[in-house]
């Protein structure tokens, strides 16, 4: 009896998809038949899926669970085998299939496309090693991370040595923490400093952001230019906050779209010939930045080919360039320079070559060819340590024609269907001759090799695309029509539009369209310094007219199509989330089109959340582990995946839902975490012990959403009281847990240990690691060393052991240069910084739109938790929970608290309690301004807790009485807390100092 190919393959999908991950071990002879069938049937849909011009990958992505069981089944060595074997069967059968020029299947294109439909179906299985997995570049993960552009300078990216399948990398930007895998990790803003920790324990140490200058400056081709080097002067491209100040001539500046995560931020293309100094409005005044006389080390000739990057984003170089050496102006030649190529990650050069300053050198002449993969050139002068970096990806004689220079929207979404050819003119050769470029593919992978190695990089063709801003935030970049809530066009919204600069000779219009109608038609902004074919749309104008519409097309009119570029809604997402079979079922669906899911399980908060694709009848696969965790958070946004980590969600977004009739049958994992788990949904008692305490904090941390979604209801309070009881233990332990500085500090308060005393810091070692995950307990563990601070005589750092010395150099790091100069003993410099006051009133009555653009500049440049700016944003957080404080400052003991905290105080803190007096918002206008005395009662709670733990027993009575005021308050406005900890923490030392004499 025949079998129907589409028949098979749609019942082997279901019962796979059912099974769940495929298991390890050999199959059984009728599964092994089942597989051998499917994987023909799989061959044979990607050859007509070529034969029409289209991806063939369409196939893996209509049957992921097919291409996942296949691969798995057919065991890693014998993938390339049985997969060339299936093609020679079916080119046999349908001759007519190979006469479209296929090319040959490759078992390494089937791992890795395996590999991404496990990952659509939220699997966790990883694909078998094959002999023809030698794709990415060989590269040890002992090299240093490096900062760079992104692709079409979309993102800022921090590239990480060595290969995905060595392990995470650990990273602590600015004391919060995150997990990635190479080749880079997207920055989702600017920090201050970043430590990656890879997988063989090494820290490496990178600087981003340097809040005195707030620039950062990248080559053409996407490299970062030192911050202790002069600028080059050359076209570059600055990153930089504030606008661009120069002397001498004039830079030609273009400006260019904001990278993703990078509000407030501006990218300028620069030409910096005649420029002698250059710095950014938001720079310490007078803090300018020199720009070279002579000549810049970099690049010179050679040719890259515009279609193909790197694994990482970087240039893939066809033609080799020279290297230029540096030369200041009047530099002698006798200082020589000397050039090594290495590989990255190896120790032992290629090629070796010395040059005068200024002197353009073939750094490629004696390195073996042929000249394929990425390499590093380190310069530097004769007889100095100081290197410089220079990074290229090669692939001598490849090249690369496109059917189009560029790929332009569709009219009903995507981008116009494309072809790139490739051909070699030397031993290097790609895997696939031709590639298809299908309406949503931006981007496909392929290999170059040379017969012995093989390197992974990316093909894409320049393209038109669409992005939206939301409150002056830019959010990711989209082929696909955007789907944009009615609620966010009374903020400020912006959409932006690529297109090529000769379409926009006639200014394209944007049109609001209600039922085939066009309501209101839209000019895109003048702003005569931007790329001419980036086109922003302000949306605001919008807001009034989407009130009285259920739904709407935004269409952009350009050169005489209409296309489709987003859908604007007045109501949710969806109305319900439910479970249906094996997964969840979104109930009254209104997203037109792509969706994204994520889901976080309520009973296991500290695991990552699944990332899930809604299909077109809102569903969402569950994988077999997830459908037994509990009750579980369903996150929807529209479009792909940011490609940051994503945080923890807010219950109270309308497109955020919580599925709570989720049955709990089992824990993810083993262990402590799976005890946990079980203790929260009501099973078994609270672990206790060294390793809970990281699984204590996030649920201390995260009780009130925890509580909602159904885990058990004196679980917060317990974990509390178990972390007070821990101690010093728990300050450590909390490096383990991944929290913000925020939501620590609504712990610190809760549990006591913001009242906790340390008399010495034991183990520094230790206390080092906590201030990489978590900076402010580290902090509290710090403190017995912060006198040293001060200057006073009583308090020489020389008496310091070296471990010590070091925990303090991490203190003005985090806290920055007001807290510094207020334990230096000077009066702070921000003391007005968090007051509600008369402007806080004031800004009550504005409306959103202006109450956001007030507070718009805090946190533009990254600074200490006790600088202005960060201050700012604390309490613009705790401002817009105000509703909610107003509750708790409405009760009667919380006056009498106030009232406490003050008698307190005066009894012999006078600086304290000046302090203190600083946050009173002064007169109030009725009762219904209670919350205006917020941020004094969370100043006052403070510092009686650090009075406490400097061994004041009479503040320790009080603070005690007081934990059940500060813990709500700081559970609403847990940026502020931090805050108020680290700021009576600095009080309380200088005042002890002061009395030290």
């Amino acid at each position: 009896m025949l079998v129907d190919p589409t028949q098979l393959l749609d019942d082997c999908e279901r019962a796979w998809r059912e099974a769940g991950e495929p298991g390890v071990g050999s199959a059984e002879p009728a599964a092994a038949v089942r597989t051998a069938l499917v994987l023909e049937a799989l061959v044979a849909y990607r050859l007509l899926a070529d034969h029409s011009d289209l991806p063939r990958d369409t196939v893996f992505a209509r049957w992921p669970a097919c291409a996942v069981h296949t691969v798995a089944l057919t065991d890693g060595p014998q993938l390339p085998r049985l997969v060339a074997e299936a093609h020679a069967r079916v080119l046999a059968a349908r001759p007519d299939l190979g006469s479209h020029g296929a090319a040959p299947e490759s078992a390494d294109e089937w791992s890795r496309a395996a590999h991404e439909a496990a990952r659509s179906l939220g699997w966790t299985w990883h694909p078998p090693t094959t002999a023809d997995r030698s794709v990415t570049p060989s590269r040890g993960a002992t090299s240093a991370p490096e900062v760079r552009l992104g692709p079409g300078a979309g993102s800022v990216l921090l590239t990480l040595p060595g290969e995905p399948d060595a392990g995470d990398w650990q990273l602590s930007a600015d004391g919060e923490v995150f997990a990635a895998l190479p080749p880079y990790w997207v920055l989702p803003g600017p920090v201050r400093r970043v430590e990656a920790t890879d997988p063989t324990g090494t820290t490496h140490v990178s600087a981003i952001v340097d809040p005195d200058d707030a620039l950062l400056a990248f080559g053409t081709d996407g490299h970062r230019i030192p911050p202790d080097e002069p600028l080059p002067a050359a076209e570059i491209c600055l990153l930089h906050a504030g606008t661009l100040q120069t002397e001498g001539a004039d830079a030609g500046l273009v400006e260019l779209p904001t990278p993703y995560g990078w509000n407030g931020w501006t990218l300028s293309r620069v030409t910096l010939t005649g420029v002698t100094r250059v710095r950014a409005a938001a720079a310490v005044p007078g803090n300018w930045l020199d720009v070279a006389a002579g000549r810049p080390l970099g690049w010179e000739g050679g040719a890259t080919l515009p279609w193909i990057t790197g694994d990482d984003g970087a240039p893939v170089w066809h033609r080799p360039p020279a290297l230029r050496l540096p030369r200041r102006a009047g530099e002698p030649d006798a200082r020589l320079w000397q050039a090594e190529v290495r590989r990255p990650g190896h120790e032992e050069p290629l090629a070796r070559q010395t040059g005068a300053p200024g002197a353009l050198l073939d750094p490629w002449k004696d390195v073996p060819r042929p000249l394929l993969g990425p390499y590093e050139i380190l310069v530097h002068r004769v007889g100095s340590r100081r290197t410089r970096r220079l990074a290229a990806f090669l692939a001598e004689g490849i090249t690369a024609a496109p059917t189009a220079e560029w790929r332009q929207l569709a009219a009903h979404g995507g981008l116009a269907p494309a072809r790139l050819t490739l051909g070699a003119g030397g031993p290097v050769t790609p895997s696939q001759r031709v590639l298809a470029f299908s309406p949503y593919e931006i981007a496909k992978g392929l290999a170059l090799g040379d017969g012995i190695r093989r390197f992974a990089v990316e093909a894409r063709i320049p393209h038109s695309e669409v992005r939206l801003e939301l409150g002056g935030h830019p959010l990711t970049w989209s082929i696909r029509p955007l789907d944009i809530d009615a609620a966010d066009l009374a903020g400020e919204s912006a959409l932006t539009v690529r297109l090529p600069e000769q379409a926009v000779v006639v200014t394209p219009l944007l049109a609001l369209v209600v039922e085939g109608a066009t309501l209101l038609t839209l000019c895109p902004e003048r702003r005569t310094r931007t790329r001419r074919g980036d086109l922003r749309y302000s949306l605001a104008a919008l807001a009034d007219t989407m009130r009285d519409c259920g739904k709407a097309e935004i269409r952009l009119l350009v050169a005489g199509e209409s296309i489709h570029v987003a859908t604007v809604r007045t109501q949710p997402i969806t109305e319900d989330v439910v479970p249906d079979g094996g997964g969840l079922l979104l109930r009254g669906l209104r997203h037109p089109g792509e969706l994204t899911a994520r889901l976080y399980a309520a009973f296991a908060p500290w695991e990552q959340p699944l990332t899930a694709t809604v299909d077109q009848s809102g569903r969402i696969p569950l994988p077999s582990a997830w459908r037994s965790l509990g009750p579980l958070i369903v996150h929807l946004k529209a479009g792909v995946p940011t490609p940051t980590t994503p945080a923890w969600p807010r219950l109270r977004d309308r497109d955020t839902l919580v599925l709570r009739r989720s049955p709990f049958t089992s824990a993810a994992g083993h262990g402590t975490g799976a005890r946990v788990s079980e203790y929260l949904a009501g099973r078994g008692t609270l672990p206790r012990g060294a390793d809970a305490l990281p699984y204590q904090w996030i649920v201390a941390a995260r009780g009130r959403d925890l509580q909602a979604c159904g885990a058990k209801e004196t679980a917060p309070a317990e974990c509390r009281s178990a972390l007070g009881e821990a101690g010093p233990t728990a300050l450590t332990e909390a490096a383990g847990s991944a929290l913000r500085s925020g939501e620590l500090a609504s712990v610190l308060a809760g549990s006591g240990l913001a009242a906790l005393r340390i008399r010495e810091v034991a183990d520094p070692a230790a206390v080092r690691q906590v201030w990489r995950q978590a900076p402010l307990c580290a902090l509290l563990l710090t403190a017995p060393l912060l006198p040293y601070l001060s200057g006073a005589p009583a308090y020489d750092v020389g008496e310091l052991y070296p471990e010590e010395a070091e925990l303090l150099g991490e203190v003005g790091q985090f806290l920055g240069d007001a807290a510094m100069t207020v334990l230096a003993g000077h009066a702070d410099p921000s003391g007005s910084v968090g007051r509600f006051d008369a402007q806080a009133r004031a800004l009550d009555q504005l409306p959103e739109l202006q109450q956001q653009a007030v507070w718009r500049s805090a946190r533009v440049v990254p600074r200490g938790l006790l600088d202005p700016d960060t201050r700012a944003d604390a309490a613009w957080q705790a401002f817009r929970t105000r509703r909610d404080l107003q509750h708790h400052a409405m009760r009667e003991e919380f006056s009498e608290a106030l009232d406490a905290v003050s008698i307190f105080l005066d009894d012999g803190h006078p600086d304290l309690a000046q302090a203190f007096r600083g946050r009173d918002p002064g007169r109030l206008h009725g009762p219904g301004e209670a919350w205006m005395r917020i941020p004094q009662l969370s100043l006052g709670c403070a510092l009686i807790a650090r009075l406490a733990a400097a061994g004041d027993a009479r503040a320790a009575g009080l603070e005690r009485g007081l934990r059940h005021l500060w813990t709500p308050v700081a559970s609403h406005a847990p940026d502020l807390t931090a805050v108020d900890i680290a700021l009576a923490e600095c009080l309380v030392t200088t005042e002890a100092v002061h009395n030290t004499g």
